[in-house]
Formats: structure tokens, sequence, C-alpha cells
């Protein structure tokens, strides 16, 4: 049984920071899920029951927010920020690294995610200090 939990009314969108793996995760249901790794930041989260994107997960949070972010959103992460931003950002970063159409299209389909459901990231410590 697939948890459409954008669908529900008390649901907010919000992509989750593990200190432990420094990784930004966000997921639109709670089902059994496969994680296909993209690259060494992105990897997509798909339904294990018909292969639909219902999540992604960004690695390297921590470093990318201080190297790339800190300077837009200040020493201290702000209450949320836009998940839509972040991925903007790291797509911005690497440039010409994403090449191949796999990874292009990958990096669209997770910004069009974050773009649609509205996803903040909330309630992570302070990393950047």
């Amino acid at each position: 049984m697939k948890l459409d939990l954008v669908a529900s009314k008390d649901y907010q969108p919000t992509a989750i920071y593990y200190e432990d793996s420094d990784s930004l995760e966000y997921l639109r249901v709670s089902s059994p899920a496969i994680y296909r790794r993209i690259d060494t930041i992105l990897t997509l989260i798909l339904s294990m029951e018909d292969r639909s994107l219902v999540g992604f997960k960004l690695k390297g949070f921590k470093n990318f927010y201080i190297r790339n972010l800190k300077n837009r959103f200040g020493s201290n992460c702000p209450d949320f920020i836009e998940l839509v931003d972040v991925l903007q950002e790291v797509t911005r970063t690497l440039g010409e690294q994403v090449f191949e159409e796999k990874q292009k299209n990958a990096y669209h389909s997770a910004l069009e995610m974050a773009a649609k459901d509205r996803v903040h990231v909330r309630d992570f410590p302070k990393i950047a200090s």
C-alpha cells in the first residue's frame, strides 16, 4: 500500500537533513523504494511498484551549503529554504559536469518535483558554523 503524503492535508512537503550521512532527502510517498544513484550528488528514489519518481536525495549538503549557499543565506541556515533554490544552485555549480542526457533528465525531474510540491528544507542543525 502506497501512502501519498502530498495528498494529505496535514502534510507539509519537507526535505529532511540527515547529519550522519550529510544528505538531504525528500520523499513524496511512503512506500517501498529503489534508490538509483545518478552521480556523486543526486540519487533518485523510485517506487518499487512502478518505478515512478517518488523522491530524491542530495549528498554532501553541508559542504555544498558552506561553499555555495552560505553567502546567499548567511552563516545560519534560515528557518527554511526552498528546495528548488538548492537544486538550481547545484545544477548551476555543476554546469558542464552534468553533460550526459541521463544526468540532465534526472536533475530536471528532481527540480520539477521540488517545484510542484513546493518543498522546503527545515529543522536541520546549524550546519554552516
